[in-house]
């Protein structure tokens, strides 16, 4: 069965399994040039691939049980790779002494080494080690790393938003409650989703030190994270908010690892359902609140379903390398043109959608006069992107979305509707 090797940011494939019982090394150097692996990357900056002269060292690997010998690239200075072992889905982490470099060259793999590389008689002198475990006073911020805290607390504000938003009274407990277990419950799907993208993440440079790539915990020690914050924020969501949440969040965590995950390297598609996962929270702050999914809840979905099109359209635009490397489908990789028509497309919608709110009476027309500007302004940027679909032109559109749906939440809350009619009355007892 084949086995995935991660050496100096590249993939190499070896017929083995793990268990190496003797290697030697001597210097080489080799002129490479950035790879294109399968797919062209269009773009209208006319980018060329740069060719630099590296100096590596050839490590052959000896492995005993198969008795098969491997020859591999280490870049030079390097004492240090991983192995991912595909079949128990975890990398190990190796490293070697500096007393066992060898200057000199080797013939043959297949032949006995030289006089200049002499050969390791006892397993003594093997150097290769695992890494140490983990310090457990580091585990708190590998978790943090795990759940994507940022991205965590994206899902989180916009839970919020929605809870406020919906035209029932506001229960601070019922708040928490929900704050947590949404938490709770992306955290677990961001842990679930880096557990099964390792050997991709190895080659990104976005994500290439994450911790389960860089094998700082163990894929166990990372799945039974994900299953204790899940079923945690599951049963918050269930028994301490309603079951109608509860039953979102569920769906949300199963459609974001089962679905969205394995679609990202199938379709381009995978975006659309990516954005469906992202605009479920505010509808989960809204059923929170009010206990139904009212129109008002459908077009804060909506609105976050259309703000990460442009969002991540420039923000994969500038990681289209990376992503082609890894594989992923993304219309950055495949189909540029496509990209930049899609984030144009959706940041007009918004422009459609927004004026929506005081006729579903979710709002005032206050917010109607309000947001248009700023979508406005997003659709000017996403209108250059398409143009002239540089860098700069891509930056300026991503940079200005980490404003924008801050921006629209907020003025929605300033123009809400205060429905009093929505809200449960308590009815005095009778005398």
């Amino acid at each position: 069965m084949e086995r995935t090797l991660r050496l100096s940011r590249s993939l190499f494939t070896v017929s083995s399994n793990c268990g190496w019982s003797r290697s030697f090394v001597h210097s080489s150097s080799r002129v490479s040039s950035t790879p294109n692996p399968g797919q062209k990357i269009s773009s209208s900056e006319n980018e060329e691939s740069t060719i630099e002269k590296e100096n590596f060292e050839d490590v052959t690997i000896f492995h005993k049980p198969s008795k098969h010998m491997f020859d591999i690239k280490l870049k030079s200075g390097s004492n240090h790779f991983s192995f991912f072992l595909r079949k128990s889905n975890r990398m190990v982490n190796l490293s070697f002494e500096e007393k066992f470099r060898q200057d000199g060259p080797h013939s043959s793999l297949v032949q006995e080494p030289s006089d200049t590389v002499p050969p390791m008689q006892s397993i003594d002198e093997i150097m290769w080690k695992e890494v140490k475990p983990v310090d457990w006073k580091k585990l708190p911020e590998i978790y943090l790393q795990l759940s994507k805290m940022r991205l965590t607390g994206l899902v989180v504000v916009t839970t919020m938003a929605g809870f406020v938003m919906a035209p029932a009274v506001f229960n601070p407990v019922t708040f928490a409650l929900c704050t947590v277990g949404t938490a709770l419950n992306s955290a677990a799907a961001n842990a679930i989703n880096q557990y099964f993208e390792v050997p991709y993440d190895s080659q990104m440079n976005r994500t290439k030190n994450r911790p389960l790539v860089r094998g700082v915990i163990s894929p166990l020690h990372g799945v039974t994270f994900a299953a204790i914050a899940g079923l945690t924020g599951s049963s918050i969501l269930l028994f301490g908010v309603n079951p109608l949440t509860a039953g979102l969040g569920a769906f949300n965590l199963a459609f974001y690892t089962l679905a969205y995950t394995p679609m990202k390297r199938l379709t381009v598609y995978n975006t659309w359902v990516g954005s469906v996962v992202g605009a479920i929270p505010p509808m989960m702050g809204w059923t929170a609140c009010a206990g139904t999914l009212d129109p008002g809840a459908w077009l804060l979905g909506g609105i976050l379903f259309a703000w990460q099109f442009p969002h991540f359209k420039a923000l994969s635009w500038n990681l289209r390398q990376d992503y082609s490397r890894a594989g992923y489908r993304m219309t950055c990789v495949t189909n540029p043109e496509q990209c930049k028509r899609v984030a144009l497309r959706y940041s007009v919608a918004l422009l459609l959608l927004c004026p929506l709110a005081p006729v579903l009476n979710v709002t005032t027309w206050t917010f109607a006069a309000d947001s248009l500007p700023i979508n406005a302004y997003l659709t000017f940027l996403a209108w250059n992107f398409y143009r002239q679909g540089d860098s700069n032109s891509s930056r300026k559109l991503f940079r200005f979305t980490l404003i924008h749906i801050p921006a629209i939440l907020i003025l929605m809350l300033i123009s809400k509707t205060h429905n009093d009619e929505a809200a449960p009355r308590v009815e005095p007892i009778p005398q």
